[in-house]
This record gives C-alpha cells, sequence and structure tokens, in this order.
C-alpha cells in the first residue's frame, strides 16, 4: 500500500510539473520563443512573470494533489441507474479524466500558439530589426515649412508625406480621422489644424469634399487615405504606423484591412488596449504596436502587461515620455523580450539617452 501511495504522490508532483510547462508556453509563448532564439539559458527561460508561474504550479499541485488523495485515502463513487441496471462510476476515474482534460486543452494551446509564433515571426522580426536600424519614426509626416517659411508640426499633410518620401523614410506615423461620409482624411485634430475653404477654423469633422478643398494649418494640402495608398504603392519600403483617431477605431482597421489587402502587411496598427489584438489578428493584420497612450492603470500594473505582451507576437509597445520616468517602464517591457518605442522625441540628447536606456526607436518630428 505505501508502494502505491508513493507512486501516486509521484505522479502528482510530475503532473504538476507537465501542467506548470504547458501553462507557461501558452501564456507566454512570444517571450519563451524569443529567448530560445537568441539561444538564452535556462534560468532566463525560467525567469520572467514569477507570479505566472507561482498560479501554474499551485493550479498543477491542486489537481495532481487531489487525484492522489482521492487515490490513496478517499475512494469514492456515485452509483446512477441506466435502466434496469446500476453502474457504479468512480470519483477517481472522473478526476482522472479531468486530470488529461486540463492537460490537453493546454497542450493543444501551447501548440496553437507557438505554431502561430512560428508562422508569422519572420514578418514580425523583420519589421523590428528595420525599424532597429531605421530609429526613427517619423510623427504625424514630421515637421514641414510653410509657404511662409514657419514650420508647422503635426500636419499630416501631403508636403510633410512627400518630405518623407523624398528622403527615402522608411516609417511615418499618420493620423486618421472619419469625415462625416464616412471616409478617411489624415488629420490630428479638426478644431486645432483643418481651415476650410472660406478660411474659418473647422469646430468639427467635414465632408471629404470639403476637406479637400481646405488647407491643413491655413496653408498646406490634405491628404487621404487613398493618397497613402498609392503612395505606399509606389515605394515598396515604405511602411505606415497608423493611429486612428476618434471612438470608432476597430471600424477604420476594419475597412483599412478590406479595401488595402495588398498592403496590410506594411500598415502597422497602433491598438490601444490588449482586448483589441485578437480582432486585428483575425482581420489578417500581423505587424502590430500596442500603444499605452489610452491605456488605464489597471493594464499597466506589472502582472496585466506582463500577461499580455509575454504572450503574444508584437512589433512593440509605444508608450509617451511621460510615462518614462526613472525607466521602470521601459525596463519592465523590455524583461518581456518586447521593443520599446517612445514618442514624441525632438532632442537627440534625449534621444541618445532613450537609446542608450535600449529604447529601439522614437516617433519625432524633426527630419533633418
Amino acid at each position: 500500500m505505501k508502494k502505491f501511495r508513493v507512486l501516486w504522490i509521484v505522479g502528482a508532483a510530475v503532473y504538476a510539473a507537465v501542467f506548470a510547462c504547458l501553462f507557461e508556453l501558452g501564456q507566454r509563448s512570444a517571450y519563451v520563443w524569443s529567448l530560445m532564439e537568441d539561444k538564452a539559458s535556462v534560468k532566463e527561460v525560467l525567469s520572467g512573470d514569477w507570479e505566472m508561474v507561482l498560479i501554474a504550479v499551485i493550479l498543477g499541485l491542486i489537481l495532481g494533489g487531489v487525484t492522489c488523495l482521492m487515490a490513496v485515502k478517499v475512494r469514492a463513487f456515485w452509483e446512477i441507474r441506466i435502466g434496469k441496471k446500476k453502474v457504479r462510476i468512480s470519483a477517481l476515474v472522473i478526476l482522472l479524466l479531468v486530470d488529461l482534460l486540463a492537460v490537453g486543452y493546454l497542450g493543444y494551446e501551447a501548440y496553437a500558439r507557438n505554431r502561430r509564433y512560428h508562422e508569422e515571426r519572420d514578418q514580425i522580426a523583420s519589421v523590428r530589426a528595420l525599424l532597429a536600424q531605421q530609429k526613427r519614426i517619423f510623427h504625424a509626416g514630421g515637421e514641414i515649412a510653410g509657404p511662409d517659411g514657419a514650420v508647422h508640426r503635426y500636419t499630416n499633410s501631403r508636403e510633410a508625406f512627400q518630405q518623407c518620401l523624398d528622403r527615402g523614410v522608411c516609417f511615418v506615423e499618420l493620423d486618421f480621422r472619419f469625415t462625416t461620409d464616412g471616409e478617411m482624411a489624415c488629420i490630428h485634430k479638426w478644431h486645432e489644424d483643418f481651415v476650410k475653404a472660406d478660411g474659418t477654423l473647422a469646430e468639427e469633422a467635414v465632408s471629404l469634399e470639403e476637406f479637400l478643398q481646405g488647407k491643413i494649418q491655413g496653408c498646406l494640402t490634405p491628404m487621404t487615405v487613398e493618397d497613402v495608398a498609392a503612395a505606399m504603392r509606389e515605394h515598396p519600403d515604405l511602411y505606415i504606423v497608423v493611429d486612428l483617431k476618434g471612438e470608432d477605431v476597430i471600424r477604420g482597421y476594419r475597412i483599412l484591412a478590406k479595401r488595402y489587402p495588398d498592403l496590410i502587411t506594411r500598415m502597422i496598427p497602433q491598438f490601444y488596449h490588449a482586448t483589441q489584438f485578437n480582432y486585428l489578428h483575425n482581420l489578417g493584420y500581423r505587424a502590430m504596436i500596442f500603444t499605452l497612450y489610452r491605456s488605464g492603470d489597471w493594464e499597466l500594473t506589472e502582472s496585466a502587461l506582463n500577461s499580455f505582451t509575454m504572450r503574444q507576437m508584437l512589433v512593440g509597445v509605444t508608450m509617451g515620455t511621460y510615462r518614462v520616468g526613472d525607466g521602470s517602464l521601459v525596463r519592465q517591457v523590455l524583461k518581456t523580450r518586447q521593443p520599446v518605442y517612445i514618442h514624441t522625441v525632438d532632442d537627440p540628447a534625449l534621444a541618445q539617452e532613450l537609446y542608450d536606456m535600449g529604447v529601439s526607436a522614437v516617433y519625432t518630428n524633426v527630419i533633418s
């Protein structure tokens, strides 16, 4: 009897270990495989979010331990009647089936996530590498001098965009908003940036026709998503980091995916909440950036941020300079093996300081 008791205890411990490993591989697939690609040590692979590891071990021990206790102590059963016959069902058998189903589910989830990672990692890795090389994403097309010589920023204008194209820039961030007739215009804020044909500042969104007749900041040419798509087809090395403004962000990404399936690999959506990732992935987007400027405090806790960023294959995580502080949030994200990008940085000294901290690239208005 003691021999069987020892065997059951050993079996429970082995089950807990297998359960924990599969749970971890599913929950931290991007993190684990990133480490393995870098030929990391076993210690590094096992490090990271210890809270998640502890949860996995406890869950495995509960299932394995209850099975062990049921086997050596309780030996309960249920008796059910099928017609005129009575059938005994052992509680231990039911529990063993639950154990097997739990391991099977975790195994399938880990397999599915890691298979998806292998299928998509080359595309994402190439964007990451190019961004690390370029080190800059030009914010709203970058700054541009108007006809009077004054420098304008946040324009998303045709002139600013063309300046990027002429310089062979690889990454341009553009803001998009809906017009009143459901089209997508390149603009940061209607009430600050758009001057109508009659010379008055727009108070709210206008129609596409009215948009094309007006001026950005009173002197620059408006641009639509069609203009951007045409430029992307002419410049196969151009990537657009998409910043959709307003409340109906998902609707905008759905329209882009439907209209421009040939460009979707070079349109990099910025999404604002972890819950939006799977929806965008199902639309066909692969290279995506998680931006933290709309994130609530609960989304920025160490456990929430670790749980999401260790699980998904992202181009990286973007945050504003106001979130950098002492660098603790940057270091936390870097520990999850995701690149970090910072907006908006126009001071070269600050940019270098951020690069030294481990930041891969900055959003900037400065073209020169």
